[in-house]
């Protein structure tokens, strides 16, 4: 189909309009991360009440869990908590 675009004469903005088509169909798989703000509120909560993650569905991983950092899961979404450094990341 492109080869047959580009040996008519057809224009680069009728090819790139072919690829922008495509782009939508071909299934991306980018990681999502949350926004600024709910990754505010998740560190926070994390700190302050770790225990509470559980509450609203992640899991503790007790196979990446140390006695320096606690891991809660849920789904691609990992929050850690550093005990040493009383710090939290999510991820």
């Amino acid at each position: 189909m492109l080869a047959g675009l580009l040996m008519n004469g057809s224009s680069i903005r009728k090819v790139a309009d072919v690829f922008a088509a495509c782009k939508k169909f071909i299934p991306m798989s980018e990681v999502q991360t949350p926004d600024a703000q709910l990754q505010k509120d998740l560190e926070r909560l994390a700190l302050s009440a770790p225990h509470m993650l559980a509450d609203i569905g992640f899991e503790r991983d007790l196979k990446a869990c140390s006695c320096e950092k606690a891991v809660w899961r849920r789904g691609t979404c990992c929050v850690i908590v550093f005990s040493t450094k009383h710090a939290a990341a999510l991820i």
